[in-house]
């Protein structure tokens, strides 16, 4: 056998082959940078809240609402507004938080003294139906509210963190709601 046509033959296929592995290595490559690339963090992830609406609505109960909803997505939700609902201390654009508690009132059932001009809720006068339409103030937190204004009255709205369990980030969402006056 002639050896120099077998070693170019075999130069050959070897550089035919180094070839083909280039090629299927540089596909390879582009695959892996599909599927390392893949960008997860766009799959949008609906977070929930519950809230739970009561009074003079048509269905009161716990509700599951997108974070980010309203006042009024939760009163739609409920079934809307009962004829004799009392609205006026109610801010139905405000953002709902989760484990929220909303009381609707019926007219004439509304604590007036707790509701000022300015639709802020006196926590040195409110009743506790008045001071759970507060969002975070659940029956718990109302009666303490109630507790401490007993034994001595708020000088400030920010003396409403002595009370146990609302802290900095409960009071951001009340101070813009809450008086002393």
């Amino acid at each position: 056998m002639n050896n120099g046509i077998y070693k170019k033959g075999l130069v050959l296929v070897f550089i035919i082959a180094i070839i083909i592995m280039a090629v299927m290595g540089i596909k390879l490559s582009d695959k892996e940078k599909e599927i390392a690339f893949t960008n997860y963090s766009s799959i949008e992830q609906n977070e929930y809240i519950y809230v739970d609406i009561d009074g003079a609505v048509i269905n009161p109960g716990v509700y599951e609402l997108l974070e980010g909803s309203r006042v009024i997505d939760a009163i739609n939700k409920a079934g809307g507004l009962e004829e004799n609902a009392f609205t006026q201390n109610l801010n139905k654009a405000r953002k709902l938080i989760d484990g929220e508690k909303i009381y609707i009132h019926i007219e004439g059932q509304a604590d007036v003294e707790s509701l000022q001009s300015n639709n802020l809720i006196n926590i040195n006068t409110a009743s506790a139906d008045i001071l759970m339409t507060l969002p975070g103030i659940g029956e718990v937190y109302a009666k303490r509210i109630i507790d401490y204004r007993s034994a001595k009255k708020f000088n400030s709205i920010e003396e409403i963190k002595n009370i146990q369990g609302i802290g900095d980030k409960t009071f951001d969402k009340l101070k813009d709601l809450i008086t002393i006056n």
